[in-house]
């Protein structure tokens, strides 16, 4: 590393990992002084927990240049912290409190751009009011599946807000079952400038009102609905879509199409980017190919449980996939090996491919191509009749692969496994959860320099197989044992001592003693969180003494699992940033 680059270079290195993943910036501080005033300096992300809250005023004091501040695994008082974080001087453009059991009581600001309030419990029409009082100048907002039964949120309040938010670029409205047509006729005429909407399972909104949305909308570039055709008196006119000049991202998934419906969206000539048909019916294959003919600036595809799709009928289309970087086939029942592989031999951008639940390993393995794709993240779960061999064929041809999940491919072994381990050097993310027949990781004689989380939920791996990790997969960073029987305190121990950048481990049903968790921390400064074995229940003074070292016991895998699928580049949100 040259460290002698100007000031300026460093403090972009450190926005660019910020933007990826600001946890990173951590290990960076510790190289100098100078890192550490960069970093203190770019640092634009906070996440509030109950381990952060005993040194909240001096993070808020340290980072003066926070913008986001998102509360996760958090269990106090929740309008006291946000008046501690109001008194700081900083201003947040961006706050989410999503799954939090109460919408919070927030100052007034003209800086917050962006409100995530996901999942809030009791949330209500009164909320929407306050929202559009105390955050005029909002641009994003994100009320979605309120956890309230039945939802409290009406016409009433969106109305209201509208009225108030004229800057709104994106709302997420999902969820919110008794809103009618009447919001989002509110929201198209006051917000003007909406770009993004997003009303997945309301089901009091009809088609009329989505082409008064189309005609009216006149920046709309993002629309996802859900549920569409399933009344079978309603139905789109012939020109619904020729007003939505700018929609690039189409998501229809959930809906009954016709044939008709795709030839309505083709014709309209949009400049489609994005398009979402996953777990549709009604549709075939003449109303695909007419859509793909005219649509070729797509570079995102979903046609998850398209049963009809046949490798005949994909080697047909995949003259229309030249430009896809992402394309979801998972489901398609009849899909096999030859299809993926067809794929990859003539889509040169492609970057991403979801193929679970198909008939993948069935096909004919004996014509060799001259292939090197350049595809990155590749999901193959839940494909019974994946074998090493075609595993190994896969890793040949795609050697770049930085992702990799074969979940529940019973037929794989450890041997499948090694050949994707010598064959793609740059694999950071490995699923391999309930692989049945991987007993033991085998003699590996070469290192996994790159290698940062790997999933073995469910297999038989034991304490010898820890001890290879540890000693080939010294940048791991998260690990996860739920379910794997033969690990023990021993396996354990070697994996926290040498993987010394290990932040989260996931111990469920695994035999590890009680008494390691103390070690654990001394052992390995670099752990945030540890999911302990079921029926362990730490005493209050070891779970203060774990946030004091900032790490916490939890039985909640769910942030395990999204950082995970994070490094596999699953989020929506990275996906977007690498199709798009």
């Amino acid at each position: 590393m040259d460290l002698h680059l100007p000031e300026e270079c460093w403090e972009l290195i450190c926005k660019a990992i910020d933007e990826d993943d600001y946890r990173f910036l951590e290990s960076f501080s510790l190289v100098s002084t100078l890192f550490l005033s960069i970093t203190n300096r770019v640092r634009s992300t906070f996440v509030i927990t109950d381990r952060t809250l005993p040194l909240l005023d001096r993070h808020l004091l340290r980072f003066r240049n926070l913008r986001r501040l998102r509360f996760f695994d958090f269990h106090r008082d929740l309008n006291s912290i946000l008046l501690q974080v109001s008194r700081s001087g900083l201003d947040f453009e961006s706050v989410d409190v999503s799954q939090m059991p109460y919408f919070p009581g927030f100052e007034k600001s003209r800086m917050m751009k962006e409100l995530k309030c996901s999942g809030v419990g009791d949330f209500r029409d009164s909320h929407l009011v306050s929202i559009g009082v105390n955050f005029p100048f909002l641009q994003k907002l994100d009320i979605s599946y309120p956890n309230s039964i039945p939802s409290p949120v009406s016409d009433a309040g969106l109305i209201s807000l509208s009225s108030s938010v004229k800057a709104l670029l994106k709302i997420n409205i999902s969820g919110n079952s008794f809103i009618t047509d009447k919001s989002l006729i509110a929201l198209s005429q006051n917000c003007l400038l909406l770009r993004e909407i997003i009303f997945r399972d309301c089901d009091f909104i009809s088609s009329d009102c989505i082409e008064f949305v189309l005609r009216n909308s006149r920046n709309l570039e993002s629309l996802a609905i859900n549920g569409i055709g399933l009344n079978p008196k309603e139905s789109f006119s012939n020109d619904a879509f020729l007003f939505a000049r700018r929609l690039i991202e189409l998501d229809l998934s959930g809906s009954f199409l016709s044939d008709e419906l795709l030839y309505l969206i083709a014709d309209a000539k949009l400049p489609l980017k994005k398009l979402l048909l996953s777990d549709c019916h009604g549709f075939t294959f003449d109303g695909v190919l007419y859509l793909l003919a005219k649509c070729q600036t797509l570079v995102h595809l979903n046609l998850e449980g398209a049963n009809f799709l046949s490798d005949e009928m994909i080697m047909e289309l995949v003259i229309f996939f030249r430009q896809l970087t992402f394309l979801n086939l998972s489901f398609c029942s009849k899909l096999t090996g030859l299809a993926f592989f067809s794929i990859i031999q003539r889509c040169v951008s492609l970057r991403c491919m979801i193929m679970e639940g198909t008939n993948f390993g069935v096909e004919d393995y004996s014509k060799e191509m001259d292939i090197k794709s350049g595809i990155k993240f590749l999901y193959l779960s839940r494909n019974h009749n994946l074998r090493d061999e075609c595993l190994e064929k896969i890793s040949r041809h795609c050697p770049l692969l930085e992702s990799l999940d074969v979940a529940q491919c019973p037929g794989i072994t450890i041997d499948g496994i090694l050949q994707v381990w010598r064959n793609c050097g740059e694999l950071r993310s490995l699923d391999i959860s309930r692989c049945t027949c991987i007993r033991s990781l085998g003699v590996v004689d070469f290192e996994l320099p790159k290698l940062e989380s790997l999933r073995a939920c469910g297999t038989w791996i034991d304490d010898e197989a820890l001890d290879m990790i540890s000693k080939r997969c010294r940048r791991l960073l998260h690990l996860d044992l739920q379910g794997c029987l033969k690990v023990s305190s021993r396996g354990v121990r070697e994996v926290v001592q040498r993987c010394i950048r290990l932040r989260e481990i996931n111990l469920k049903y695994c035999e590890a003693d009680d008494g390691i968790f103390t070690w654990m921390v001394f052992a390995n400064p670099s752990l945030r969180k540890i999911i302990p074995p079921c029926g362990f229940s730490p005493t209050k003074k070891l779970h203060n003494f774990l946030l004091r070292h900032g790490c916490v016991i939890s039985q909640d895998s769910s942030e395990l699992l999204s950082i995970a699928y994070r490094a596999n580049g699953r989020d929506n949100d990275t996906l977007t940033k690498l199709m798009i």
